[in-house]
């Protein structure tokens, strides 16, 4: 087995390189499209195609149940055809979907236009963290995780103020057509960056079965769809259950403003921590990250006022900023270069039902025990997820691994699509 002079020698560049920072700047505007796009979905449903209140989280929904779906087909695909033509044809999808968005008079085009936007998103999602797997030497890949993360939250941060802008100026038009722009970005990001070129070893097995890689990514994955599930319903119900603790919706020190003093503290804590999970391991940061996440929950559900509830919001941020690099990169670390977007997919799949199950298992639970209690509920399910995670037993090397093959940066390493 060879190990290019690239990936050798970017094993002590502190940097994580021009190519790394490409992805990134593609993911941002992936990201940046989502956040614009969807908090205004559910009004543009209401006011323009003619949806019933029922309808609309259908329309909202389909694209998450679709990712859930699809994501390790597309992961799949990535693997075989290979991550930059996967990104391209990703972003064209998505932009495709935003055209359809735009030109719908009703809820069947309409749907169809958010099915189309969420494959596309998925699609470019997973190979651009399949990207950032093989471009990034195992040592410091946590930290890579964790600074790519940052592309999400800056997306979900400036989206909805994007969105909402976009529309003042020029109505619903004018927010299609910057959902387009931006997604055409990415793709112009996406065709800056070397892609790696992976040669497998000989000896090495063929890429494994679907059912291998769930059970691979099982443990890491499950532990994700916990913790997602809490922040889902705190999307979810968080404002109704800060309202009902009288709390008003929005100004300064409002419900909503939780929310950013999350996703900041996400942010912040994210950059500030982005080397943490590798110098100290991706197990017991897990771990810490855990906690803190069920303390912000239990805060959450015992907010009161502004205060306590931002004291919550931060803790969840604290919390959800190293778990994320720390899962990632315990559900990665044992896939071979060649299922590598596969093995991504399934785990970004126990994400997105995380996220879904919260809101429907937490309206189950709203319904019969209160806003309070559910967040409880929640606050206590991430001992679950903590279990899941200390029983895993990290693979962590400062070199490359066997399993890692040949991997050359090159310029002509992948061509986009003719």
């Amino acid at each position: 087995m060879s190990i290019s002079r690239q990936a050798r020698t970017s094993e002590s560049r502190p940097g994580l390189g021009r190519d790394f920072w490409w992805v990134f700047a593609a993911s941002t505007c992936l990201t940046l499209t989502h956040g614009a796009s969807t908090p205004l979905l559910a009004r543009y449903a209401l006011d323009d195609l003619g949806a019933t209140a029922g309808v609309v989280g259908l329309i909202v929904g389909s694209s998450s149940v679709a990712a859930i779906l699809v994501r390790p087909m597309l992961g799949a695909l990535a693997d075989r055809y290979g991550v930059r033509r996967m990104s391209v044809i990703g972003t064209a999808v998505l932009a495709t979907g935003m055209f359809v968005l735009m030109l719908a008079h009703s809820v069947g085009p309409g749907t169809a236009g958010r099915l189309i936007s969420g494959l596309g998103v998925a699609a470019a999602t997973t190979a651009l963290m399949a990207w950032v797997i093989g471009l990034v030497p195992l040592a410091h890949r946590g930290r890579a995780f964790g600074v790519f993360g940052v592309s999400v939250w800056v997306g979900l941060s400036a989206g909805p103020q994007i969105g909402q802008t976009l529309v003042s100026l020029g109505g619903y038009p004018a927010l299609w057509i910057g959902c387009i722009a931006l997604a055409l970005l990415a793709a112009v990001f996406v065709l800056q960056a070397r892609a790696p070129r992976i040669e497998r070893a000989v000896g090495v097995p063929p890429p494994r079965r679907a059912a291998h890689l769930v059970r691979l990514v099982a443990k890491p994955g499950a532990a994700s769809a916990i913790a997602w599930c809490g922040e889902g319903m705190v999307i979810a119900f968080l404002i109704v259950h800060l309202e009902r603790r009288g709390l008003p919706a929005g100004g300064l020190t409002g419900a909503a403003t939780v929310f950013t003093v999350f996703a900041l503290t996400v942010i912040a804590a994210r950059l500030a921590t982005a080397s943490l999970v590798d110098r100290v391991g991706a197990v017991p940061t897990g771990a810490v990250a855990l906690v803190m996440i069920g303390a912000g929950l239990a805060t959450l559900a015992l907010a009161d006022s502004f205060a306590v509830a931002a004291f919550g919001g931060a803790l969840l941020g604290l919390g959800f900023a190293p778990l994320f690099p720390s899962l990632a990169l315990l559900a990665t670390e044992r896939l071979q270069p060649e299922e590598r977007g596969a093995g991504v997919g399934v785990f970004s799949a126990f994400m997105d039902a995380g996220i879904g199950a919260g809101s429907i298992l937490g309206g189950v639970l709203v319904a019969a025990i209160g806003t309070g209690g559910a967040l409880a509920v929640m606050a206590a399910s991430q001992l679950l997820a903590l279990a899941l995670v200390l029983s895993i037993r990290p693979q962590r090397s400062s070199s490359l691994t066997g399993l890692e093959t040949s991997i050359e940066v090159a310029e002509a390493s992948e061509r986009p699509p003719a």
